[in-house]
């Protein structure tokens, strides 16, 4: 397992000795939102933080739920996920699969399916805490499913997310391609 906070190995633990060190000191706190390991002391991480105020404004200016968000909520209810991982985790896809597995046995901390912390509603495929990095596995060429990615990899930008996006050409060489993707965000860690 990897450090949450730099990136460095850390055995079986969330963080490494000297990120340990320093939650001992207080500057290193866990998010009492999303249990992520965070630097510096206030209570929430800066995307539960972000969420909470953006829920408040939300009421306050009367939300309008939009188009991505029912599409969403239709298909996370109609399609639940079948397939369960090597962690555990229950993907929608063989290629899904494959993605997390490889992210399990290279002991690299994700998430399934997280909601991405910004004002519109919206889902990862897979969400990496330590670079805080949002995977997006394209799988589909229907018009529909096009605009929809058009629409996420928007919100994506706006919002200055770290994406990593994979297709089917990314799939057949995962050992060789995510490497090489993940590289930029954990300069740090090392690919076993």
């Amino acid at each position: 397992m990897v450090c949450q906070i730099c990136g460095a190995k850390s055995g079986y633990y969330p963080l490494c000795k000297n990120c340990f060190k320093l939650k001992d000191e207080g500057k290193i706190t866990k998010c009492e939102d999303c249990g992520i390991w965070k630097k510096g002391a206030k209570p929430l991480c800066y995307e539960c933080w972000l969420k909470s105020n953006k829920a408040k404004q939300k009421v306050s200016n009367g939300y309008k739920i939009s188009d991505i968000k029912v599409e969403e909520k239709n298909f996370r209810f109609k399609f639940p996920p079948p397939i369960r991982t090597e962690d555990g985790h229950f993907v929608r896809s063989k290629a899904e699969l494959i993605i997390d597995n490889w992210l399990y046995h290279n002991k690299i901390v994700h998430a399934y399916e997280r909601r991405v912390p910004i004002e519109e509603e919206l889902y990862c495929d897979f969400f990496i805490p330590i670079g805080k990095i949002w995977v997006e596995y394209w799988g589909s060429e229907e018009e529909n499913y096009l605009q929809r990615k058009d629409s996420k990899k928007d919100l994506y930008k706006k919002y200055e997310k770290n994406l990593i996006e994979l297709t089917d050409k990314d799939i057949v060489n995962l050992d060789d391609k995510l490497p090489l993707k993940l590289r930029p965000y954990l300069p740090n860690y090392t690919f076993e």
